[in-house]
């Protein structure tokens, strides 16, 4: 069976098992809310996480949710087998991974219980119709009332445009070993291509269009992780579709589609007054406007929120309809921006572009943008940072306050410590750390050690005293990196200035990604 067949692939060639802000339960609730659902709090709710991997995804939002119950199901015994190792070895006791079949998920849950939030990331394109069937069935029999649901899948037109370079990778693997999905011959099928595109001079326009596309193409997959080549370019299965043809599965599923995660498109941020009028009168509805949109941006992957139909009618879909929301939710930089300080300058959203800036990484209210931006298109204005600084600003349901670390007030949540400490005894695991907006944390085994000395008790420079005593007893001389070259710092005061250096980027890092709590 081919159920089988992936499966195996899955087993053979395991992901790295990561988390994805854009399936963080938070910002699932803020983004339904802001479309007119209830949604559930995140905080006492159920979720499912479709084709869970090793738990990545969702052990991190377990960690932040302590009142919530997750489930993992995967088809892969061998990645399930690695996931619950690391949840017993953290300690975690509201989440559980199953080995199971995406097509049972009905028959052991329904009528059992209601999800509030499914998340089915990477993996919809990569299964078979019975497969994708199961999932939109799945959905609509185990969503709660104002549950929603997030696929994400690959798309045409975007993929259009890679689908050559899959197929040769899969036809050399077939000429080399007579497996389709061998990995080994797909990328030696490629550097074959990118070495015939070096010596290549094309005479005509065209021929050197479609060389300059696929060595741009050919660049970014040298650089993936050999699992996700395997995968994305490889598997057996891995159908993209068309946005339209997405949401007509989903409807006729009895999902209807609420927004897209990361996209959002407005007419009115074309080039051109004409051209937005002609979009306008030409796209006149929600989802052939968003499906005319992938068509001008060459759009390859999408992150759908779905909900029951029965829901379709609460959905606000108009800005003017949107801002009816507006009062409960909360705005956040996801980062500090410096292209919307500079782009907003001299405008008329310089203060609204600066509150956000000061206030970072604490969230401002509803009645707080209104004090700096008192105009009425705070929608659209919300949007068009988004635009502007490729979703750098977010959404959230209750207010994120900054705490900066003052030890005896603040210190690392507590709830984190067991998870941290199973990373930093388990070094090189190929699951993730996440943040508390389930964002991947970027830490090293001395990262991670030096993170859970921020427990309170000691000070900052009881923390750079203990880096600088680390590099003494292992006689190791601190280095930087300039013009590409190792230099190392040989001077106390250098030295002394690289430690508290090392140790402020961590504090920095904690404070922005509110990771503390006072007590």
């Amino acid at each position: 069976m081919i159920n089988n067949d992936i499966k195996s692939t899955y087993d053979e060639h395991t992901y790295d098992s990561y988390s994805y802000a854009q399936t963080c339960i938070d910002y699932l609730c803020a983004v339904a809310r802001f479309h007119g659902l209830d949604a559930v709090n995140p905080h006492n709710s159920k979720v499912l996480e479709i084709g869970c991997a090793m738990g990545g995804n969702i052990i991190g939002q377990a960690i932040n949710h302590p009142n919530s119950t997750f489930i993992g199901i995967d088809l892969s015994s061998e990645q399930i087998a690695i996931g619950k190792r690391a949840i017993e070895g953290i300690g975690c006791k509201n989440i559980k991974l199953i080995e199971m079949d995406i097509c049972n998920l009905i028959s052991e849950f329904g009528g059992k219980i209601e999800f509030d939030y499914i998340i089915c990331h990477g993996i919809y394109s990569w299964v078979p119709d019975f497969v994708r069937s199961a999932i939109l069935q799945s959905c609509q029999k185990l969503l709660s009332p104002n549950g929603v649901a997030f696929i994400s899948y690959n798309c045409y037109p975007g993929w259009k445009y890679v689908e050559p370079l899959r197929d040769f990778m899969r036809f050399c693997a077939v000429k080399s070993s007579g497996n389709v999905t061998d990995l080994e011959p797909g990328l030696n099928a490629i550097k074959f291509q990118k070495a015939f595109y070096a010596k290549y001079s094309p005479n005509e326009t065209s021929a050197t269009h479609i060389k300059n596309l696929n060595s741009e193409y050919i660049k970014h997959i040298q650089n993936y992780p050999k699992s996700y080549v395997a995968h994305e370019y490889m598997e057996i299965c891995n159908q993209p579709f068309y946005f339209l043809d997405f949401v007509a599965d989903a409807g006729d599923n009895g999902l209807c589609y609420v927004a897209d995660a990361t996209y959002h498109f407005d007419p009115s941020f074309l080039p051109d007054g004409a051209i937005s009028e002609y979009f306008k009168l030409s796209f006149d509805d929600y989802i052939s406007a968003n499906q005319a949109y992938d068509f001008l941006y060459s759009i390859r992957f999408r992150s759908s929120i779905l909900t029951k139909s029965q829901n379709q009618n609460k959905l606000a879909i108009k800005d003017e309809d949107k801002a009816k929301f507006l009062h409960n939710l909360h705005f956040k930089l996801i980062k500090p921006t410096p292209q919307l300080l500079n782009s907003a300058k001299d405008t008329y959203i310089e203060p609204l572009a600066k509150a956000l800036n000061d206030a970072f990484p604490s969230t401002l209210s509803f009645d707080e943008v209104r004090a700096v931006y008192p105009k009425d298109d705070i929608v659209f204005r919300y949007y068009d940072i988004r635009t502007l600084t490729n979703n750098a600003i977010t959404i959230t349901c209750k207010p994120l306050q900054k705490l900066l670390y003052i030890p005896g007030k603040t210190r690392l949540k507590r709830e984190y410590i067991p998870y941290l400490r199973y990373f930093l005894e388990n070094e090189g695991s190929p699951i993730g750390v996440a943040t508390p907006s389930n964002d991947k944390l970027n830490a090293d085994k001395h990262t991670l050690e030096l993170i859970l000395m921020f427990d309170g008790n000691h000070s900052i420079k009881d923390i750079q005293n203990h880096i600088k005593a680390k590099f003494e007893k292992d006689k190791l001389t601190p280095a930087i990196q300039k013009d590409g070259e190792n230099i190392p710092l040989k001077s106390p005061k250098e030295q002394n200035e690289y430690f508290k250096n090392a140790v402020e980027t961590i504090k920095l890092s904690l404070i922005n990604t509110l990771m503390l709590e006072e007590y």
